[in-house]
């Protein structure tokens, strides 16, 4: 099983999940901002090892492609609905929103990426409703404005953010480019620029 992490896109998706890991472990660890930082770099490889996997069909041998898209499919779950999830019932601290905000984010991801499995993109290369890989960034945007935004209205915002989002991911009225070729380093330069204004403002938390 091991032997199918020598493909190059696999690969790729192995070092998501460890920045998967590292960034549950901060946030579980009271560091939610360098958490978020640290699963930007799993949501940015998440989208290179479509990119290098499409790069690199003709040399993947029979079965590597089932895998990664299996092993793919974890990734997302883990950077775009577990993780986040995570993070609004931490930052709540527990109330009722949060739950009910992270028990439709749970349910709305595992519906729409058991939906994209079976069916996939449309035709022309699109989602049908927003990809759960736009959840990492949105907690990103959110952590970043959080200085702007009262104290004590922040939970709430975050949690009804993504209960809205959470119906989004499972409408079928919007379709949504899928992020390939010159996008994919935008959403790197992104997920940089991103992280390290996240640092930043946990070091001067600190």
């Amino acid at each position: 099983m091991i032997g199918y992490l020598r493909d190059y896109a696999n690969a790729i998706t192995a070092l998501a999940y460890v920045f998967a890991v590292i960034g549950l472990f901060l946030a579980l660890n009271g560091k939610v901002e360098l958490g978020v930082a640290a699963m930007l770099w799993t949501w940015f490889l998440d989208h290179w090892d479509g990119h290098v996997a499409r790069r690199t069909s003709h040399l993947r041998p029979r079965g590597v492609p089932e895998f990664g898209k299996s092993f793919d499919g974890f990734a997302d779950f883990l950077h775009g609905v577990l993780f986040p999830a995570t993070v609004i019932m931490l930052i709540s601290q527990g109330t009722a929103l949060s739950l009910v905000a992270s028990l439709l984010l749970v349910l709305a991801g595992a519906i729409r990426l058991s939906y994209f499995e079976n069916v996939g993109l449309t035709q022309d290369a699109r989602f049908t409703g927003i990809p759960v890989s736009y959840d990492t960034p949105l907690l990103a945007i959110l952590l970043l404005a959080r200085q702007l935004l009262p104290d004590d209205l922040f939970p709430t915002i975050i949690a009804a953010c993504f209960i809205i989002l959470s119906l989004l991911h499972v409408t079928t009225a919007i379709r949504v480019p899928a992020i390939r070729g010159r996008a994919v380093p935008i959403a790197t330069a992104f997920a940089i620029a991103g992280s390290i204004a996240l640092a930043r403002v946990a070091g001067s938390a600190g």
